[in-house]
């Protein structure tokens, strides 16, 4: 250990001086490498609050699109906002680092991943998505079907049983590695993305992370012919009786199809989310005793 301790201290100089190096050359304001890192973040931030301020003013016209009362969500989660907002910033955090830490262990990655034009580029955008797709599909069920891996970290994102915006990516430290994050560096990889393509799936999906979580159904939305995953979709996951359906995050929903995942949200909504018709807005039968079990749940799992 002490020889291993000295050649670490050896290198220490080396090393400050690499960081140093990469950080002038790869970081700056205009390089693709730092808007890699920070566009994802940004922009979750920007549209968490555009939907943050609408969940504040109640304006009538927005309520009526509101899946879930905001009564019904004081009741239901079990976890304070700025409790919410800490955790996701220690999530931001872990993202920023292994994104930024990318550059200092591959300094010229960019460089070798340049934009190839419309041809390759295109379909290449569209693998990722694939990928990501196929990634947090996979993780996400996978820390459902385990009991353990359920209680010890997935269990943290489920105790806001009623979802809003910037709640999107309320995870356990170890889940935000390994689902978002990673999930992020196996998508730039598996795809062979430009890193300029890598900063626009990376944006995208975390705006459509937010947009799943954000809890109104408009009744125009450019993104629904293309990805057919939504709010109202997403929404059933959270509740008690979809709990084990409905994984697919961010884009498609074919996995759970696939898999016979699939739930559609009529089941349990049956067409009625305004709150205009009640604290519980889609107070559907049976709504009163899946409170009650969602909340024996977190009790349990807190």
């Amino acid at each position: 250990m002490a020889s291993a301790l000295a050649a670490l201290s050896a290198s220490a100089p080396e090393l400050a001086a690499h960081i140093r190096t990469v950080a002038a050359e790869r970081l700056t304001r205009l390089s693709v490498e730092l808007w890699m890192a920070l566009l994802p973040v940004a922009s979750y931030w920007f549209v968490a609050i555009v939907y943050d301020i609408l969940d504040h003013l109640q304006l009538p016209w927005t309520e009526r699109h509101r899946i879930r009362s905001d009564a019904e969500r004081q009741k239901r989660n079990s976890r304070s906002r700025s409790h919410v907002i800490l955790r996701v910033l220690v999530q931001h955090m872990i993202q920023l680092t292994v994104s930024i830490g990318m550059v200092f262990v591959e300094p010229d990655m960019c460089d070798a991943r340049r934009w190839r034009g419309w041809l390759s580029g295109v379909p290449r955008f569209l693998l990722g998505m694939f990928v990501m797709d196929a990634w947090q599909y996979f993780i996400h069920r996978g820390v459902h079907e385990s009991k353990l891996l359920y209680n010890t970290v997935h269990s943290h994102h489920h105790r806001l049983l009623v979802c809003y915006s910037y709640g999107a990516l309320y995870n356990h430290p170890l889940e935000a590695l390994l689902l978002d994050t990673l999930g992020g560096v196996v998508s730039l990889y598996g795809a062979g993305l430009s890193c300029g393509g890598a900063a626009a799936l990376w944006t995208l999906g975390s705006v459509k992370t937010v947009l799943d979580h954000c809890g109104y159904v408009w009744p125009v939305n450019f993104l629904s012919p293309f990805f057919p995953n939504n709010a109202l979709y997403h929404d059933v996951h959270h509740d008690p009786r979809g709990f084990r359906k409905n994984y697919s995050q961010p884009f498609f929903t074919f996995w759970d199809k696939l898999l016979g995942t699939y739930m559609d949200p009529a089941e349990i909504h049956n067409g009625r989310f305004s709150p205009a018709k009640g604290e519980a807005a889609g107070e559907a039968e049976g709504d009163a005793a899946a409170t009650k079990k969602g909340s024996r749940r977190e009790k349990k799992l807190a």
